[in-house]
């Protein structure tokens, strides 16, 4: 049985605080554990209105970016519809961000939040932030893991 985490997030703002807050917790928390302090990882895509209120779509519901390596985060929450894992993820690039033209390579991760798919998005977010893994290395890690579902 899957464990969902904040299933009325779209209809209830306390939840889908609730839910940020976790996202960012993860995020940031695996950012600190590999690399020892944020390291140039900023809160990246506008998730809020002008007066602070979230957009309440969990399109995108976290994301971040490090200018520094040229790499995103981008996490999207579905509203839960099944008793199972709903998990997906993909490598993108978005781009450009700069004068230079250069652009970003992100991993983008799409689910119903559950602990079992926060976990698959801890692992990848893990290998990617660690910082020694290609574009096409992540394609192959995530391929592995959407084969555990």
């Amino acid at each position: 049985m899957v464990r969902h985490l904040y299933k009325n997030f779209l209809s209830n703002l306390e939840q889908y605080k609730a839910a940020e807050d976790f996202w960012r917790n993860l995020c940031e928390k695996t950012i600190v554990k590999y690399l020892g302090q944020k390291h140039g990882w900023k809160v990246w895509l506008n998730v809020h209105f002008c007066d602070g209120t979230p957009f309440l779509d969990g399109n995108p519901m976290y994301s971040l970016i490090s200018p520094d390596s040229k790499k995103g985060i981008a996490i999207y929450q579905h509203e839960p519809t099944e008793d199972k894992i709903i998990f997906g993820a993909w490598m993108d690039k978005f781009g450009p961000i700069d004068e230079t033209q250069d652009f970003v390579e992100e991993i983008v991760i799409g689910c119903e939040l559950s602990e079992e798919s926060a976990q698959l998005a801890k692992e990848l977010i893990e290998i990617w932030v660690e910082g020694n893994t290609s574009y096409e290395n992540m394609e192959i890690f995530i391929e592995e893991i959407k084969n555990k579902l």
